[in-house]
């Protein structure tokens, strides 16, 4: 007899190598590997070609565009690592058409940065990818390297206060973090004389698709009647 989902889940959760976690779970989705590395160039070629100035906008056209190409022989997972890299890549870009100094070398290194996070991060070494990108984009327009002190820290310090608020909620969603990292993000570059930037009112609307939603308790579920 198969397992159910939530016998599965709980199987996984007993998992606690990394390899042996990521190999779990591509068997359960259905996918592998290549089915996730097919659609990266793909993706790279949308943040650099995008022409919004609203970062929110540009991530939720670009993972609609995402799921109505994706051609994995099981439905485009909620979760993945491309998240680690789109988000500092549509800030980047979203600066860039917004009338910035900012050009496509300075995005293709965010996004560069952005790919060498490990995915599942938030569970197998205590960070996660929102806050990440986050940081690449503060360490991005302020053109640090290790050796800057103070603004070093000053970055250290956004990406644990980012962090914090990704913690509060229990259940992994990297729509949810990539919605606080480009919130936080926006807020941070006004901050820092990026006044241009704006973005609208955040309602997810991958809700129905990610079987571990947390409903009302996330500050971005959809409001009754806007699923």
């Amino acid at each position: 007899m198969e397992k159910t989902m939530k016998e599965k889940l709980a199987e996984a959760k007993k998992i606690y190598f990394m390899d042996d976690f990521k190999k779990f779970m591509r068997k359960m989705q259905g996918l592998t590997d290549d089915d996730f590395k097919k659609p990266v160039p793909r993706i790279i070629e949308k943040i650099l070609k995008a022409n919004e100035a609203d970062p929110l906008k540009m991530f939720e056209r670009i993972m609609r565009e995402v799921d109505s190409e994706w051609e994995g022989t099981s439905p485009l997972p909620t979760n993945s690592d491309w998240h680690h890299f789109i988000v500092p890549g549509v800030i980047m870009t979203a600066l860039r058409n917004s009338g910035y100094e900012i050009d496509d070398r300075d995005i293709e290194e965010a996004i560069s940065r952005g790919q060498k996070f490990a995915g599942g991060s938030c569970g197998f070494m205590g960070t996660c990818g929102g806050a990440y990108g986050l940081g690449i984009v503060a360490s991005m327009i302020k053109k640090t390297n290790p050796l800057h002190d103070e603004q070093r820290s000053e970055i250290l310090r956004l990406v644990a206060e980012t962090l914090m608020d990704i913690s509060k909620y229990p259940r992994r969603c990297c729509k949810r973090s990539s919605y606080m990292a480009i919130e936080k993000a926006t807020g941070y570059l006004r901050n820092n004389g990026f006044d241009k930037l704006t973005i609208g009112e955040i309602q997810c609307h991958w809700a129905p698709r990610n079987k571990m939603c947390l409903g009302i308790r996330c500050l971005y579920f959809p409001k009754k009647g806007e699923h």
